[in-house]
């Protein structure tokens, strides 16, 4: 069977084309797309990044074939946000130690989520898995304007990457050093593997994607990144899991669906907005959306997971 979230052509396609057009229009728009990142990065969070978060108690009933009644979501919200309230202490006591296990976070669920679009397995699976995350993570650190990326970084826990990397290498190092990670295993992989197509979209897309961190504001970049590219593959990978054999869920349900827990979400992240725009601080308010983002990141990577799990047992059934 083909893999679950294999993305049609056309998506690819799409999303390379948009990459390749934001990567030339910078040359001559880069003071735009600074100066809109953060509308960039609202409409990214707002319009796919808070509704893909709120179908998790969907997954979580149809991964573990649990019946979904008042007790079993009970359990499962009171889990959920115990979950977040120790990673949101973890932050408040020791915010370095929460940055850093965030980005891990972070590259293992964007790798996982992205790879998703080859069939593979194995070792050669997790090798992707890790080279495409560390690579993105490792740019939004060190990509375009480390020093910008750093400055947020220390206004939530107090220590300056910047400081350390230049005890070791340089960041023009660090960024070449990691724009070339997924390229180099995306090619190494085409030679021991044919489930890895070199004459592809998914090889174009190997460097479009690494190429828009290095060259593109931050911000914008990642916003790009998080709405096209993870935010679309990611969900659409669960509507597939949540679709029937009779009934394939589309983009129209997920919205209706996840109406009620967005408006929530949008009413908090307004308020939040006020509170530290009274304040001034650009670079603080930046920090707290992403503390945010990553307190609700932990429970919803560890309800997926039960989902590729359970993809993955599917896959192995069938194939026996």
């Amino acid at each position: 069977m083909a893999t679950h979230a294999k993305t049609n052509n056309e998506i690819i396609q799409l999303q390379v084309f948009v990459g390749l057009a934001i990567i030339g229009l910078n040359f001559f728009l880069y003071e735009w797309f600074e100066a809109i990142r953060y509308y960039a990065l609202a409409a990214s969070v707002l319009i796919i990044g808070m509704p893909h978060g709120a179908l998790d108690h969907k997954i979580y009933f149809k991964a573990l074939h649990k019946e979904e009644t008042v007790k079993t979501q009970i359990v499962f919200y009171a889990g959920y946000l115990l979950v977040v309230a120790v990673y949101a202490w973890l932050w408040y006591v020791q915010p370095f130690i929460g940055f850093v296990l965030f980005m891990l976070f972070t590259l293992y669920h964007f790798g996982q989520s992205d790879t998703e679009r080859l069939p593979l397995n194995g070792f050669l699976k997790q090798l992707f898995i890790l080279a495409r995350g560390l690579s993105i993570a490792g740019l939004i650190l060190f990509g375009s304007d480390p020093f910008y990326t750093s400055r947020i970084v220390e206004s939530v826990t107090g220590i300056s990457l910047i400081s350390i990397v230049y005890n070791f290498t340089t960041t023009e190092d660090l960024r070449l050093f990691f724009a070339l990670m997924y390229p180099s295993v995306f090619l190494l992989g085409s030679i021991i593997s044919k489930q890895v197509p070199l004459k592809s979209w998914l090889s174009l897309d190997a460097l479009v994607v690494p190429a828009l961190f290095s060259l593109v504001d931050p911000i914008f970049a990642f916003s790009l990144y998080f709405g096209l590219w993870h935010g679309y593959n990611h969900t659409k990978t669960m509507l597939d899991f949540l679709s029937s054999k009779n009934e394939q869920i589309g983009f129209g349900w997920f919205y209706k669906e996840t109406a009620l827990f967005s408006a929530i979400s949008y009413i908090g992240l307004v308020l939040i907005y006020f509170l530290v725009e009274a304040f001034g601080d650009e670079a603080l308010l930046v920090a707290i959306l992403f503390t945010l983002i990553s307190v609700i990141t932990l429970p919803h990577m560890l309800v997926v997971e039960q989902m590729y799990r359970a993809f993955d047992k599917a896959n192995s059934d069938q194939s026996t």
